[in-house]
């Protein structure tokens, strides 16, 4: 078997372990898309229907609280923790890691592929409302700038980079699924909370206050456009960085890991 081949097999083995978390993600982003721009106006003309916090006036104010500094940006979060389940040590608890490491392939390029599936469908869910906010307000007499929806994709992607990072990094260290996934949990609210540490808040690591724009967005004077503070792209620099080093401390466990 050619390595060309052997990677084609391990990709497609990490699309088969992780298709139905990814499908079933995909599905409720896009839902919950749909349903906050179809529905707008029942939403908006029933407010007291609405939790508190999500009552909106205006179209954009209404896309906002529901998508990307509320329910689907929350939702996005806990997708990536499941999206970041890979590793071996999962396998081993399940008795499959014979398999997988009988493969011509090194174990490096085992978890590079399941890294590279994660990362692809981790960009598919998060330009899932770039794609759908734009395409369908228009249906319901609505706009919606598409540059707003790429600024807010952009920032989830950085965000949700660090949660899968943390979700891979648990999974790798720990056997159990649900151990993995509730580390992770607590990984990705831990990392706020260091974020107000003196020393460390200079760094603005508190990626969910990013991803959301709480504190730096603002309206125009009429409240029916939202205006996003510039792209904090050394931020997100900072925060690809941190996943690269998690992912990379993933790899390195899983190389010495007795199976």
């Amino acid at each position: 078997m050619t390595r060309l081949s052997g990677t084609g097999l391990l990709l497609f083995k990490a699309w088969k372990e992780s298709k139905t978390r990814f499908l079933l993600g995909a599905a409720a982003i896009a839902t919950l898309c749909i349903t906050v721009v179809l529905f707008n106006v029942q939403m908006q003309n029933n407010p007291g229907l609405m939790p508190n916090g999500f009552q909106a006036t205006t179209y954009s104010e209404h896309v906002y609280h529901f998508i990307y500094s509320g329910l689907a940006k929350g939702l996005f979060i806990m997708l990536m923790l499941f999206i970041g389940l890979g590793g071996l040590s999962r396998e081993g608890r399940r008795g499959t890691a014979p398999f997988t490491l009988a493969l011509p392939v090194t174990r490096t390029h085992t978890i590079l592929s399941q890294i590279a599936v994660g990362v692809l469908e981790l960009l598919v869910i998060a330009a899932l409302p770039l794609v759908l906010i734009p395409t369908l307000s228009p249906l319901v007499d609505r706009s919606y700038p598409v540059s707003e929806s790429l600024h807010f994709a952009l920032l989830w992607v950085g965000g949700g980079l660090m949660v899968f990072g943390l979700a891979f990094l648990c999974s790798c260290l720990f056997a159990g699924e649900y151990t993995a996934l509730v580390a992770a949990f607590l990984a990705v609210f831990a990392v706020p909370l260091l974020a107000w540490v003196p020393v460390l808040e200079r760094y603005q690591l508190n990626f969910l206050v990013t991803m959301g724009e709480f504190g730096t967005m603002h309206w125009d004077p009429d409240h029916t456009l939202l205006l996003p503070s510039p792209m904090p792209w050394m931020r997100l620099l900072v925060f690809c960085g941190i996943s690269v080093g998690l992912l990379w401390v993933a790899l390195t466990v899983t190389k010495r890991q007795d199976f």
